[in-house]
């Protein structure tokens, strides 16, 4: 098995595509766990806390607030439980979808354009 080297806040963030300021939230909000810190102080991040932060930043951009990923995270270590939450908010996003597209065909007969 491959060992890798904790890396500095910088570097994570780059390879992550986030900023070093998301990063030290995450660990604020309980995303991550306490960075392991350098003699003066630096922060450092396995690879481990790389994964966990990727896991973190797709679920934000997937939609999810900050405070229902650390507590889907808080329930369950694995991704059972985020992978439910990422379900139930894929199901409201859909409704919400379908009731715009509600929306604009009541519009279009409002305007008198043709409804497809």
């Amino acid at each position: 098995m491959r060992s890798y080297e904790p890396i500095d806040i910088g570097e994570a963030a780059r390879r992550l595509g986030i900023s070093a300021a998301a990063l030290r939230l995450y660990e604020k909000r309980g995303l991550l766990p306490k960075a392991r810190r350098t003699a003066s102080g630096y922060r450092q991040y396995s690879q481990e806390d790389l994964k966990r932060a990727r896991l973190v930043r797709r679920a934000r951009r997937a939609g999810l607030s900050l405070a229902q990923i650390a507590q889907a995270m808080q329930r369950d270590a694995t991704r059972t439980c985020l992978q439910r939450l990422l379900r139930n908010h894929l199901a409201r996003l859909e409704g919400e979808a379908k009731r715009i597209e509600r929306l604009q065909r009541h519009l279009r007969r409002w305007m008198g354009e043709d409804v497809d």
